[in-house]
């Protein structure tokens, strides 16, 4: 089958490329930058693209020409207060245009990648797929609680679509150092934070399988949470150590104050022009974090996640080749 991949030149929409080609299938990718599409994939190995933004429905169209699937991963990802208008409006706009024109030519299957975000509830106990759309009210968030009411709507008028809601998402070979990956980064090279409840973590290689699978067997059109691991912050460090084969800086944090803190620097990162990582949105994710439950995606696809060691060892022995940490701080894993 040919497959129209939005954010084919960023970390998932990558991934997910090079799965569905590693099993035989096209990649049509609409993409921003022709030189950035090639530096990745190499010249001449996507043959069918188109350039433009996903809120460009002429160069959409262009990219879902022939295609039998779509894979929509493209989004802006912040959670700086700066930014939270334009997020909301690149991210709604992108998703109405994208998933409305697939179906529109009635596409056999749609993914829309979404986040845990969408269904984020601080006073919730679980997430699985019976979840009800978050309560975040403003950037990142906001956006993809829209999107999410959206493409619900699309499937209860019983169009093929499913949505993948990945956590954390780390591993090798990111164009870009997401987020999740920077985290990593520092937990090996500066401490690693110990706060109140923890954080789940997905290897990018799984969730382009998953996104492979499912275009492939087609299951009933649903939600699939991709919540890997989950790890509490305190023992996060324990997990780690045996990878890198050395003890790791821990530096207790109080959450209500690393919540503050995201606060003051999202006021103050503007006027200082400094982009600091710490964000109010992103404190409340990290300090009140709601266990994602895989169950759907390993009953429907018999699917199974590579152990979080493998990934935390593959991302870091990335990170040093692509020179982001030292040998020293890469540790045990250059060694193996």
């Amino acid at each position: 089958m040919r497959v129209m991949i939005t954010g084919g030149t960023g970390f998932i929409g990558y991934h997910s490329a090079l799965a569905l080609m590693a099993a035989g299938h096209e990649v049509s990718l609409l993409v921003r930058s022709v030189e950035k599409m090639q530096r990745l994939y190499g010249e001449g190995v996507i043959t069918h693209y188109s350039v433009g933004d996903i809120a460009d429905r002429e160069s959409v169209l262009a990219a879902l020409s022939g295609c039998d699937a779509l894979v929509h991963t493209a989004a802006m990802v912040s959670t700086h207060a700066g930014d939270a208008e334009r997020v909301c409006k690149t991210n709604v706009e992108g998703t109405r245009t994208v998933i409305g024109a697939a179906i529109e030519e009635g596409l056999d299957a749609i993914v829309h990648v979404s986040s845990v975000t969408a269904l984020f509830d601080p006073a919730a106990s679980r997430l699985d797929e019976h979840s009800p759309p978050g309560t975040a009210s403003r950037g990142y968030g906001r956006s993809k609680v829209i999107c999410e009411h959206y493409v619900r709507g699309l499937q209860a008028q019983g169009y093929p679509v499913y949505v993948t809601y990945p956590a954390a998402v780390i591993g090798p070979d990111d164009p870009g150092l997401t987020e999740p990956n920077v985290a990593i980064k520092t937990y090996v090279s500066a401490f690693v934070p110990l706060m109140s409840s923890g954080n789940q973590y997905v290897d990018v290689r799984d969730v382009a399988q998953v996104h492979r699978m499912l275009l492939e067997q087609m299951p009933e059109p649903g939600r699939y949470l991709l919540g890997g691991h989950y790890i509490p912050w305190r023992k996060l460090p324990s997990v780690l150590e045996p990878v890198v084969g050395r003890k790791l800086i821990k530096l207790p944090l109080y959450s209500g104050a690393m919540r503050f803190a995201g606060r003051v620097f999202d006021r103050l990162s503007p006027v200082i022009g400094i982009d600091i990582p710490v964000t109010e949105e992103g404190m409340l994710y990290a300090t009140n974090w709601v266990e994602m439950d895989n169950g759907k995606v390993e009953r429907d696809l018999g699917f199974t996640f590579r152990p979080v060691e493998e990934s935390f060892a593959d991302c870091i022995r990335w990170l040093y080749s692509a020179g982001h940490i030292t040998r020293k701080q890469a540790g045990k894993v250059l060694r193996d």
